[in-house]
Formats: C-alpha cells, sequence, structure tokens
C-alpha cells in the first residue's frame, strides 16, 4: 500500500529487538556495548518502544528498573544508565526537559518492532513478517524488576498476535494466487506461534483443507489434540470432513456478512440442528443470583458494575460450568474498564477467558464472542480480527442487544463507520425496543460521528424515559456540549454524577463541561479531585486528557493519553472520532500503533491523521 508513514531513522541505527538483541547500521559498533548490559538495555527498549517516545518521568523509571533499590541508590543507577546511552548512541539521542523527565529522539534510533508494525498497519504482512525473527526481546529478563518483566510479556505476547494474525493474511493470499506450499507454510507458522489458540487453529486447518491438503490439516488437528489434552485438558471439536467455505473466498478482504458461516474457532462451529432451548442444571437459588447480576449489569452504571462482577463470581463459585454466568461475567469486567477503574491491562485477559470458557461450553453464545471480540479490539488493537468476530456474534445471536451495540459502537463507530453503526443500532432497536442501552449506544454514535442534534433528540427522549438511568445523563450532557451549551451540560453531569455516587466517570464529564464552559478553576479543582483519587486506569485515566485538552494543555493532554495506552484503557478506542480531543487535532500525536482513525475536523471525512507519525524531538 502506497502513502505509508515513514519511521525516521530507518536507515540509521536500528536495534533488532526480535529474538535476541542486536545493533545493525550507522553507529552499530559503539552501541553494541550495551547488549552486555541488561538494564541499559531495558531502559533504552522501554524509551524507544513506549507509545510516541512522549517524555518519561524519571521517577517512574526508576520504579520500573530498579524497585528494590533505595532511592538515591536508584535514581544514581538511573543517571549513570542514561550517560551511558548518550555515549553510545548518536549525538543528542537522550533529550531531557527539566530535571524530571527524558526522552528519546525520534531519529536516534529504530526498533525493529516499530517496521514491523508499521507495515502491518499498511498492508504489508510480508514484509512485516520477514523482520520477525523470534519473540520480542527473546531470552531477555530481569528478576529484580517485575514491571519490566510484565511490560515486557504484554509487548510480546501482543506481537506475537499480531505476527499470527499477518501470518494468516500472508497464507490466504498465497492460498489465493496458487502458491499452495508457501500458503501451507505460513498456516503452520501460526499454530506454532499460538499453540493453545483454538481460533488459530480452526482458521489454519481452514485454509490447509482450502488448497487441498487435507492430510496435513488432519496432522495438524492431531497435533493439537494431544496438546490441549495435555497442557489444558481440554477436548477440541473433531476435524471437519468439508472445507468451510469456497477457496475463491480466502484471503478475501470483503465484509464478513458475506460469509456467515467463517469459523472463528474450533469451539465455535455451529451444531447442525441445535436445540432451541438449552436447560442449565443449576439451583433456583443460583439462577436468581444470575439474574440479579445481569440487573446490576444493565443500569451501566459506576454505583452497579462492581456489584455485577461480585455477584457473578458467586454464581460460578456455585456453578462453574454455567456458560451464561462466564459470558455475563466477562461483558461486566469490560463494563468495569469504561465505568470504574479497572486497568485494561490486567482486566482485559481475564474477560477474554471467561468469554472463551463460555464458548466452550456453549458455541452458539453470541454474547460470549462478542466479549471475545471487544477484547481482541481494545487489548490487541486487532480490527480485522474483531470485526470478523462480532459479525460471528451477531450471526448467532441477532436478537441480542449486546453484540448490536458494541459492534455498532465500539468498532464502526470509532473507525469513523457512523451511518453503517445507526444502522445495525436502529435495526436492533426495531426488533427490541425495550432495551434502553440501544437508545443510549444510538445515540452517543451520533455524538460522536458529529450529529449533536440528532443525538441531542435521541438523548433528551431517553432522559424523559427513564429519569433513573444514568448513562441517559451522560449522553444527553455531550450531545449539549456538541451544541455549544456547556452551562446546560453541567447540569446534566450533575445529574449523572448524583446518581453514581460521585464516580469518577461523570466527575470527569463534569470537568471536561467546565472548562468548555470557562470555568477554568472548577474544571482544575476537578483535576485535582481525580488525581486525589489515584486511579490508574478507567474513566479518570482516560478523561483527564480531555480536561486537559480542553484547558488548552495539549502536552500533558498527550502524556495522559500514553498512560492510557499502556494500560490498554477501552476508551483509548474512541480517540480517533471524540470530540473532547478535538483541540489536539491539528497536533494529535496519538497512538499509531493501534490503528485508530482520526476525524477530520473541518467535516465528517474519516481518515488517519498523517501526524500519527509526529514524535517528541522534532
Amino acid at each position: 500500500m502506497s502513502g505509508a508513514p515513514s519511521i525516521a531513522g530507518e536507515h540509521g541505527l536500528r536495534l533488532r529487538v526480535f529474538g535476541a538483541p542486536s545493533f545493525v547500521g550507522e553507529g552499530a559498533d559503539a552501541a553494541t556495548e550495551l547488549l552486555a548490559l541488561p538494564k541499559r538495555l531495558a531502559l533504552l527498549v522501554y524509551l524507544s518502544a513506549s507509545p510516541s517516545r512522549g517524555f518519561r518521568q524519571r521517577d517512574d523509571l526508576v520504579a520500573l528498573l530498579w524497585p528494590e533499590s533505595e532511592t538515591s541508590r536508584a535514581r544514581n543507577s538511573l543517571r549513570q544508565s542514561l550517560h551511558l546511552l548518550r555515549k553510545c548512541l548518536p549525538p543528542g539521542a537522550v533529550i531531557a526537559r527539566g530535571s524530571r523527565d527524558v526522552a528519546l529522539r525520534d531519529d536516534s534510533l529504530t526498533l525493529d518492532s516499530e517496521l514491523f508494525e508499521s507495515h502491518l498497519d499498511h498492508g504489508r504482512e510480508a514484509e512485516a513478517l520477514s523482520l520477525y525473527q523470534g519473540d520480542f526481546l527473546e531470552g531477555c529478563h530481569l528478576a529484580d524488576s517485575p514491571g519490566f518483566e510484565e511490560w515486557t510479556e504484554t509487548e510480546r505476547t501482543r506481537l506475537r498476535r499480531r505476527a499470527v494474525r499477518g501470518a494468516m493474511t500472508v497464507a490466504r493470499h498465497l492460498a489465493r494466487d496458487g502458491d499452495l506450499a508457501s500458503a501451507g507454510n505460513w498456516a503452520r507458522f501460526t499454530t506454532q506461534h499460538a499453540p493453545l489458540d483454538e481460533g488459530v487453529l480452526d482458521e489454519a486447518i481452514d485454509v490447509l483443507q482450502g488448497i487441498g491438503d487435507r492430510t496435513g490439516a488432519a496432522a495438524l488437528h492431531a497435533a493439537a489434540v494431544s496438546r490441549f489434552r495435555a497442557e489444558l485438558g481440554l477436548t477440541i471439536a473433531p476435524l471437519p470432513t468439508t472445507h468451510s467455505r469456497p477457496l475463491a473466498l480466502v484471503g478475501s478482504s470483503r465484509p464478513a456478512e458475506a460469509r456467515p458461516d467463517d469459523p472463528v474457532s474450533a469451539s465455535t462451529r455451529r451444531p447442525s440442528s441445535p436445540a432451541i432451548i438449552r436447560a442449565r442444571v443449576v439451583s433456583p437459588a443460583v439462577r436468581r443470583q444470575y439474574l440479579l447480576a445481569r440487573g446490576y449489569s444493565a443500569q451501566r452504571s459506576p454505583a452497579t458494575i462492581g456489584l455485577a462482577i461480585e455477584t457473578f463470581e458467586k454464581v460460578l463459585k456455585e456453578a462453574p460450568h454455567y456458560a451464561e454466568a462466564h459470558s455475563g461475567l466477562a461483558f461486566a469486567l469490560a463494563q468495569a474498564t469504561v465505568y470504574v477503574g479497572y486497568p485494561g491491562v490486567d482486566t482485559w485477559p481475564r474477560v477474554r477467558e471467561h468469554a472463551t470458557t463460555a464458548i466452550r461450553l456453549d458455541a452458539t453464545l453470541g454474547e460470549a464472542h462478542t466479549m471475545l471480540a471487544q477484547a481482541t479490539l481494545c487489548h490487541d488493537y486487532d480490527w480485522t480480527s474483531a470485526e470478523r468476530m462480532y459479525r460471528r456474534a451477531i450471526a448467532l445471536n441477532p436478537l441480542s442487544d449486546i453484540p448490536c451495540q458494541s459492534f455498532a459502537l465500539y468498532l464502526l463507530c470509532a473507525s469513523g463507520r457512523t451511518e453503517e453503526a445507526l444502522a445495525v443500532l436502529d435495526r436492533a432497536r426495531d426488533a427490541m425496543p425495550t432495551s434502553p442501552g440501544l437508545s443510549s449506544f444510538f445515540a452517543m454514535t451520533c455524538i460522536y460521528g458529529r450529529q449533536f442534534a440528532r443525538g441531542h433528540d435521541e438523548a433528551e427522549a431517553l432522559v424523559q424515559m427513564q429519569p433513573d438511568y444514568a448513562q441517559a445523563h451522560w449522553v444527553h450532557g455531550l450531545a449539549l456540549e456538541g451544541l455549544g451549551r456547556p452551562h446546560d451540560a453541567i447540569v446534566a453531569f450533575e445529574i449523572g454524577l448524583s446518581l453514581t455516587s460521585g464516580s469518577s466517570l461523570m466527575l470527569s464529564q463534569l470537568g471536561r463541561a467546565c472548562a468548555r464552559a470557562g470555568q477554568g478553576a472548577r474544571a482544575r479543582s476537578i483535576l485535582d479531585q481525580l488525581d486525589a483519587r489515584n486511579e490508574k486506569a478507567g474513566p479518570a485515566a482516560y478523561y483527564r486528557a480531555e480536561i486537559l485538552a480542553t484547558l488548552g494543555d495539549a502536552r500533558a493532554a498527550i502524556e495522559q493519553l500514553h498512560l492510557a495506552y499502556r494500560q490498554r484503557n477501552s476508551l483509548l478506542i474512541f480517540a480517533g472520532v471524540m470530540p473532547g480531543l478535538d483541540p489536539l487535532r491539528d497536533d494529535a500525536r496519538l497512538l499509531r500503533r493501534i490503528g485508530i482513525r482520526n476525524l477530520d475536523p473541518r467535516g465528517e471525512r474519516p481518515m488517519l491523521p498523517p501526524s500519527l507519525v509526529t514524535r517528541t524531538g522534532r
């Protein structure tokens, strides 16, 4: 694909981080000294791989790499490490901002992981995979720095998933083009790098069967049967006897609605004659607790999400094979990343775990497939795979509100496909007119699509119908802000704040509205209140950026977005369309790695912002 953003420093010094680290290019001899010094190398990689290479606080670096050391000794270790980086890297590579912050210039060093992701983001999967010579920082460990180990493992897993998705795309393209041997090799590559992922196994088998390699497909399946039984104690579905779709569709980029039978995993094949009623063997008391948890979750309020999670967990202690309870807990956990301060980096793996368990127990649960899609989107930023999963979920349960809501808002709306999202929600509202969540998501989609008057009408009607529904006041306030009525928005958010017992979600909305209304002192007071709560994740962690942007503090806003990225904050998915970030659009050093779409502030044309490649130090 043409028009790909260039990576500064691509032809200068480069650090290979896939497999064993090594330096190549101009200045490699001087930099090689760092390979024998694990902490110095870790510092360099962390500064280089952090989103947009923004400034990092020295105290955060000390806590990450020298957590057990006495403070003065740890700070001295950081100073010595930075001195060595300055010595080994090109002149001016390490830059400081006062005595507090430090960063790496964008033109001083390129990681091959940056090139890898840039290639993937622009459809050059083969070029990306040529760089993938092993796991991220393979064999590199810092036993005395658990924070760095956790960050490394998160990046390692994320990049490995991206490599697997890229390899599957290459396999399908090669199959379509007639290079059957290479297609088979890349299909096997995916299962080697995702050995316990049933979805990957299913797709690899699909490719092998599609190219006529039924023997290879059978061998792949037989090995997986043994592997899943030995490592997970699970039995996977039998090998299908026929190819799931014509080979001509392999590698197709057409919307998934043209292929409703596209398999997601070996556990998701629909039975030939599914039972209309599936009785769950649970006690009446357990079922009542399950329904209570669903009621808490349905309120979509910061005041009730925690109760939903707690109640679902009680249900699963009594009935660990209750598929709907696993699915419900996955949904409530996903809600907690938006409404309360659950960090996405910890929560999305739990969402995926419970969604996968629900699918294994009952492959027809569309909600479980939806939560798997949402985790794939919000944790892995894999938009293509997420869309396929969403469409599978809706095909399974077309009359379930949760798949329609999540698909429309999180994927379609967040990527600038406003009219598609509204069409999905309108069809769902026709079929499920009593679901308030559908109407609130419809209003929110209008607002994010800059259709403020339409969103206001929908939100106002919802407030009149359900005056105690907290989300209705949230979207009502958003619409009023969009219409240029921030003082009225303040009133709406204050009602929401009261209904949610002073939640950070509503408090942060109030702070942004105050900033927009010219009440700067009150907005900064609210920022202080949010800071005092010390919430490193959830709505406070994201919406602080919008308050800061509205107050005109672009630098602090962007640094807050960097923190949100590190936490896999689910609200970051909407960074390309949320009006609250409009003050940053002309200098949107947002996160180029997640493939978000920006919205042209002069209209409604979705676009990839060219400023996504802008970095500190330019």
